[in-house]
């Protein structure tokens, strides 16, 4: 590492050109030759134009992190928000196409509903808790934060987390206490299926239910801890969703289901320690589609929409003509469908007989969009059938209301931003957090040393 100001002055570079770790990585790298002929994914056409679509759930999440001062170096902390925005899309078909809108017209045809948090981190301890320690109150402030509900009414993050886990057999961790003396099972504990329990060794530490996460696994004491907090976000925006996708079943009305189109910022998918989860949102949406179904509407309209990232580079180079520049290549209103054997040849380079790309983390189907505007989406659907679950099977069957998913992201797409869509526009502008906003409303929380 450099002192501060300190910069390369150039004197390892004849070293590095001459070295042999240099020369051996450049014969053994693996490339695509960039002339090869681009294999354009499946094209999957579903029907259009069936349903019309009466309402939106965006959900969307973000965090700012930021240093305090506590007098001790280092100490940081950060705000998190999780907005879910309920868009009246029969409001905004019966306006005038030419309307610009003001923000007090969209504020009519909007509802928004918000969680927010202060996640602690590196040397912050909870006031009046003199024997804490930064994981120790890290731990404590996830299990809080989950019995909050996104709307009163709603279960609790927490009770959604129980109820869909439901049945799953009991797993021992390593005791989330970092002191903890181990003396029993080798060091592991089973967490509490609901609320608290003490560990069994003689410092009787508290666990607390949301230890089965592991996202307190990968605290930094020396900080920071940008990526936990991330991961908490993405756990707390995937509850979010199901939260409210079990209160809409649960309120006995199957055609508010079938009306409603419930879209996430980001992919079907949950990462890192808490990437087992995926099993279990995939079981709890393919329950509660598979019920509409048997109720005879439509099941769950669930798309994912990812903004950045590797699919949407290789949608951009499939999109790209030689001859006309960008977005020249593929005709609009085409949805591509790209089975596992396409993305490890094409996308995410992956060696044969490797488990398919997302088997461990996504409960969705990628398909790449070109809409009717010529704009680029990649989206996910769930996978809730035989078909879906198929990873190299690209019927329609297995993209459930793909076409529904398919016209919203023509209809509601946006010049505001490159690739814009609006949904996603509304939820980030109530989830974001200005940074500069978000670093001082942290600083008035601190004492200054």
């Amino acid at each position: 590492m450099p002192y501060k100001d300190e910069f390369a002055s150039g004197e390892s570079l004849p070293g590095l050109t001459t070295s042999q770790s240099v020369r051996d990585f450049h014969g053994t790298i693996s490339t695509k030759d960039s002339n090869d002929q681009h294999v354009l994914p499946a094209i999957v056409d579903p029907d259009r134009h069936r349903n019309r679509i009466t309402r939106i759930i965006a959900i969307d999440g973000s965090t700012v992190r930021t240093a305090v001062r506590n007098g001790y170096p280092g100490a940081e902390a950060a705000l998190m928000r999780i907005a879910a925005v309920v868009l009246d899309l029969q409001a905004i078909r019966n306006q005038d196409p030419r309307w610009i809108p003001r923000p007090s017209d969209i504020r009519r045809m909007e509802k928004c509903d918000a969680m927010d948090a202060v996640l602690p981190g590196c040397n912050v301890t909870e006031r009046d808790h003199p024997d804490d320690s930064p994981q120790r109150f890290f731990r404590r402030t996830i299990y809080q934060t989950l019995q909050g509900r996104i709307e009163s009414g709603h279960e609790t993050l927490l009770e959604t987390l129980a109820a869909i886990i439901r049945g799953r057999p009991a797993q021992q961790v390593v005791c989330p206490v970092e002191d903890c003396p181990k003396e029993v099972g080798n060091g592991h504990v089973t967490p509490p299926a609901a609320g608290e329990a003490r560990c069994p060794c003689s410092r009787r530490e508290v666990l607390y239910q949301t230890d089965i996460l592991g996202i307190h696994e990968r605290f930094d004491d020396l900080g920071p801890n940008g990526q936990i907090y991330t991961l908490f976000q993405q756990v707390t925006e995937q509850l979010t969703l199901a939260n409210i996708l079990r209160y809409c079943e649960q309120a006995g009305n199957p055609a508010f289901i079938r009306d409603t189109a419930f879209i996430m910022d980001g992919p079907l998918a949950v990462f890192g320690s808490s990437a087992w989860m995926r099993t279990w949102m995939q079981r709890e949406v393919e329950r509660i589609h598979s019920i509409q179904i048997g109720t005879g509407h439509s099941g769950v309209l669930l798309v994912g929409v990812e903004k950045t990232g590797h699919f949407m580079e290789h949608l951009k180079l499939l999109d790209w003509s030689d001859d006309d520049g960008p977005r020249q290549a593929l005709p609009d209103a085409t949805a591509y469908a790209p089975t596992s054997e396409y993305i490890s040849q094409h996308i995410l380079h992956r060696p044969a007989g490797s488990n398919a790309f997302g088997r461990q983390t996504y409960y969705g189907r990628k398909v790449l969009y070109k809409n009717s505007k010529g704009q680029h989406s990649v989206i996910t659907t769930p996978i809730v059938n035989d078909t879906g679950r198929n990873l190299d099977c690209v019927d329609a069957e297995a993209f459930p209301r793909l076409g529904e998913a398919l016209d919203i992201m023509d209809d509601l797409s946006t010049y505001l931003y490159e690739d814009g869509f609006a949904p996603l526009v509304r939820a980030h502008a109530h989830a974001a957090i200005p940074l500069k906003a978000g670093a001082e409303i942290l600083h008035k929380m601190f004492p200054r040393s």
